[in-house]
């Protein structure tokens, strides 16, 4: 089971899910966002980081050209779109997409991420799921759905903050089960 943390303002958070085996970290580039982190806080965690995970920016609605000088700047492998961002808008997009699905539209996503309620049924690529994953339900959620990764931000923090007990006991579960 891949697992991508989310919302990563830390090196130490950085580090940890690292240390634990996460496969993805998110960055989130949503300005009005409370996980928001600026492109150049985000640049000297990654250069702490550099090589050892894949590194993911989120955005939402954001120019084009915004989303690619920030991808291009961080060196970032995926950028995860959240907004009304459609198959033109993506085709601008010079980085691999994680596109946050709420209906099934064309896309040229390499991933696609769902909240877990959504139907699956239509989807061609890799799943993640996200939304209310936390270190009690994932394991459950992951036998349920049976994704290619889980994705969490806020059922990894405690008042708002990276919760590096959580952080590592989320990897932990999800790691742990045979799907």
């Amino acid at each position: 089971m891949k697992v991508k943390i989310c919302g990563i303002r830390s090196i130490e958070a950085a580090q940890v899910a690292i240390n634990v085996g996460a496969d993805f970290l998110g960055f989130n580039f949503i300005h009005t966002s409370p996980r928001y982190i600026d492109p150049l806080v985000a640049k000297t965690i990654l250069s702490h980081i550099k090589g050892q995970v894949q590194i993911v920016g989120i955005f939402q609605n954001a120019p084009a050209d915004y989303v690619n000088e920030i991808a291009s700047s961080l060196a970032l492998d995926y950028v995860q779109l959240h907004g009304q961002e459609d198959l033109e808008y993506e085709q601008k997009i010079t980085t691999p997409i994680i596109k946050m699905l709420r209906s099934v539209l064309p896309t040229r996503a390499a991933y696609v991420l769902i909240e877990d309620s959504f139907n699956t049924k239509n989807i061609q690529v890799p799943i993640f799921i996200a939304g209310g994953l936390n270190v009690k339900n994932v394991r459950a959620r992951i036998r349920t759905l049976k994704p290619y990764a889980v994705d969490v931000a806020r059922g990894i923090e405690t008042d708002g903050k990276e919760d590096i007990r959580k952080i590592k006991e989320f990897i932990r579960n999800a790691k742990g089960v045979n799907v």
